[in-house]
């Protein structure tokens, strides 16, 4: 779980590495974390439109 959050959030201390074939998939978890927040944001921004009125 820690390591997930600090790979999403693109923190990435390095006090873990991954090794072997795992650091392949540490790199889709990192493009996956990226999307997530993208979407997130764009959601968020979506749903702001809604509420506030254009002047």
């Amino acid at each position: 779980m820690y390591f997930s959050f600090s790979t999403f959030t693109t923190v990435g201390y390095g006090d873990i590495e991954p090794i072997g074939n795992l650091r392949f998939l540490t790199g889709i978890e990192g493009l996956a974390g990226l999307v997530l927040v993208g979407w997130s944001a764009s959601f968020l921004f979506m749903e702001m439109q809604r509420y506030w009125p254009r002047r």
